[in-house]
C-alpha cells in the first residue's frame, strides 16, 4: 500500500486496501482494478467505470504496438519530426538533486514508467495516469490528486497540463503535494497540433506557464524543440490535413516524415534559445 493516500474529494485518509477497494477513514470506497488502485473524484472528467470498462480516453496503447505493420513503419523505420535531444541529460540531472530515497511523483506517465523508474532509480517513484493502457501505479485525475500536502521530493508532469481542463486548479493541486523547498518539472507545448480529443485544452507560453506557479521560484528554464522542428510539424500536418481519405492521410504521413525529418537537426546547430525568439513545438 502506497502511504500518504488520501480520498480524492474529502481528503480523509486511507485506512484500509483490499485487492478489490480502498477505504478511507470517512467510510467511503474507491475501487481497485486489476491491481491498480483507481482514485477519481466526483467531479473528475473521468470514470472508474470507464477504467473497468476498458474505454479507451485519452490514450489507446495500440498506438505503440509496433506489431502492426502501419506502426512499425511509423515508430520505428520514419525519421521523426522533432526531438528532445536532451531529455535524458535533463532528466538525469533533475535526478540528481534529489536525496537518496526521495518521493517522486509522475502525472500522466503514459508508455514511459519503466523510463522514469530507471531515470530515478534511488528514489521511490510513483507513476501515475488517468487510464489503465500502460498499468501505472496509480490511476488519478491531476485536478484531485489523492495526497497529503508536502507528500513528494518532485512531481513531474510532461506534456500533461495543456490536457487539463481547468490548469489553475491542476498547478494548484501540484504545489499542494510538492514539499516545501521541493521540485516541479513542468513541460508543455506551445506550438503543437491538436491532439488527443477532446482532452487537448491549452498552449503556453513561458510567462503563461509561469504564472501558474505563484509558490515556486524558476531553477532552470530550457526549450526542448526549437523552430525548425516546429516548421516540420506544421508542413506536415499541413500535407496530412490536405485529405481526409485515411490511405491518402497515411501516404502523406510517409512522405512528409522523409521530407521534413532531418529539419529537427538544425535545431541543434542553434545553441541555447530563450523563450522570447522560438515558438517551440513542445
Amino acid at each position: 500500500m502506497i502511504r500518504g493516500i488520501i480520498h480524492p474529494d474529502s481528503h480523509s485518509k486511507l485506512k484500509e486496501s483490499t485487492d478489490s477497494y480502498y477505504s478511507f477513514e470517512d467510510d467511503s470506497k474507491l475501487p481497485v482494478h486489476k491491481g491498480i488502485p483507481v482514485l477519481f473524484g466526483k467531479d473528475s472528467l473521468f470514470n472508474a467505470q470507464d477504467i473497468i470498462n476498458a474505454k479507451v480516453t485519452t490514450q489507446d496503447k495500440a498506438y505503440a504496438d509496433t506489431k502492426n505493420l502501419k506502426n512499425y513503419v511509423r515508430r520505428k523505420l520514419l525519421p521523426s519530426l522533432a526531438k528532445d535531444f536532451n531529455l535524458v541529460k535533463r532528466y538525469t540531472e533533475l535526478a540528481d538533486l534529489l536525496p537518496q530515497q526521495s518521493k517522486v511523483l509522475i502525472l500522466g506517465t503514459g508508455d514511459k514508467k519503466e523510463f522514469y523508474k530507471d531515470i530515478f532509480a534511488h528514489s521511490q517513484v510513483i507513476c501515475s495516469d488517468v487510464h489503465a493502457e500502460f498499468s501505472p501505479d496509480l490511476i488519478f485525475d491531476g485536478h484531485f490528486i489523492p495526497f497529503s500536502e508536502n507528500s513528494f521530493d518532485l512531481v513531474l508532469a510532461a506534456q500533461v497540463i495543456e490536457h487539463t481542463i481547468n490548469p489553475w486548479q491542476f498547478c494548484n493541486e501540484l504545489q499542494r503535494v510538492t514539499k516545501v523547498e521541493g521540485y516541479l518539472q513542468i513541460e508543455a507545448p506551445q506550438t503543437f497540433p491538436y491532439h488527443a480529443q477532446p482532452y487537448d485544452f491549452y498552449r503556453f507560453t513561458y510567462t503563461g506557464m509561469r504564472s501558474l506557479f505563484p509558490k515556486c521560484h524558476v531553477i532552470k528554464e530550457s526549450i526542448t524543440e526549437g523552430n525548425a522542428a516546429v516548421v516540420a510539424v506544421t508542413l506536415s500536418n499541413y500535407l496530412i490535413n490536405l485529405s481526409s481519405v485515411s490511405f491518402i492521410r497515411s501516404a502523406f504521413l510517409f512522405i512528409s516524415r522523409l521530407l521534413f525529418g532531418w529539419l529537427k537537426y538544425l535545431d541543434q546547430k542553434n545553441g541555447s534559445l530563450n523563450h522570447r525568439r522560438v515558438s517551440m513545438p513542445k
